[in-house]
């Protein structure tokens, strides 16, 4: 699926299970998720709070960022995000170049490649399978990937 100009694209991002609210409410800024976080994906932003960077990668839901944190900051009984991946008119497929980075770090097969389409094909999005994890951001040479909340898809 293409980037509709209307959609707005998500924009900072919080730890996967982490309400804007619960930050704000209880966040400490003593940074513990940040230095456990595997990845290294979790980030210092404005009040010393964690904000996810997808430029070193994707998250694998590991959950170690909840389990160091202190507060009650973490519902791992609510989904992780509601975002998923878009793909951009600047895709490399898009300009007639051959590429599948995105399909090849999407591990729950929510971008495939379907050659059927264009004359070097087309990435399909399916926004059902998308946990949002944000691996194929990073790996995107185009940055034609952008995270967009999952509500808007469905007028999409």
């Amino acid at each position: 699926m293409l980037r509709d100009a209307k959609i707005q694209k998500v924009g900072n991002v919080r730890p996967p299970h982490a309400s804007e609210q619960a930050i704000r409410s209880h966040c400490t800024g003593c940074k513990d998720c940040i230095s456990a976080c595997p990845e290294a994906i979790l980030v210092t932003g404005r009040g010393n709070t964690p904000f996810v960077d997808f430029n070193e990668g994707g998250c694998s839901f590991c959950g170690v960022c909840a389990e160091v944190c202190k507060e009650d900051i973490f519902d791992l009984e609510a989904a992780p995000w509601q975002h998923v991946a878009l793909i951009g008119e600047g895709c490399f497929l898009n300009l007639g170049v051959a590429c599948q980075s995105c399909t090849d770090a999407c591990d729950t097969g929510a971008l495939t490649f379907n050659f059927r389409h264009g004359p070097v094909g087309s990435i399909q999005a399916n926004a059902t399978s998308c946990t949002g994890c944000g691996a194929c951001l990073s790996i995107c040479p185009t940055k034609a990937i952008d995270l967009v909340p999952e509500k808007a898809l469905a007028h999409v």
